[in-house]
């Protein structure tokens, strides 16, 4: 994957991850105050210390039935989007040869000595993510929240 699709894979997964957090937040603010308070997400959930798994354990908190394997789902969405948010820098095996003939690898933090293989990650979060997103996007209409377009 050359450094440009990378970037466009790279982005596409952050910004859906953002869209699933968008939807955690309507949930659980819907749970407390029956409507999408917007100064609690902004003020409460978006903030720096609220982290996605605090979130998490909160939805499995208000619905102790929520089914396993979505959750599992959700779990491994945050570690690909991870993948993607924080690791990147390239190792250089060899001798230093020219830029446009170099080609690096990024070592897996799980596994350091075998490369991390974005293009597979990618297509994992896609297949998983769809299906988490109308899976949430249920239960914030099951407790009455409703999606209303904007201008």
């Amino acid at each position: 994957m050359n450094d440009k699709s990378l970037s466009k894979v790279r982005a596409e997964v952050i910004e859906k991850s953002i869209n699933i957090e968008w939807i955690i937040n309507a949930i659980i603010s819907q749970h407390y105050f029956k409507k999408v308070l917007l100064p609690f997400v902004t003020e409460v959930l978006y903030d720096e210390y609220c982290s996605f798994a605090l979130k998490r354990r909160i939805l499995e908190k208000i619905f102790p039935n929520i089914d396993g394997r979505q959750i599992q789902k959700l779990n491994r969405l945050n570690t690909i989007r991870n993948y993607f948010a924080h690791c990147g820098q390239e190792i250089f095996d060899g001798p230093v040869v020219p830029k446009n003939e170099q080609k690096g690898w990024v070592p897996d933090p799980r596994k350091p000595t075998k490369p991390i293989n974005f293009e597979s990650l990618h297509a994992e979060f896609i297949e998983l993510e769809n299906s988490v997103s109308k899976y949430l996007f249920g239960i914030f209409q099951e407790l009455g929240g409703v999606a209303v377009k904007g201008e």
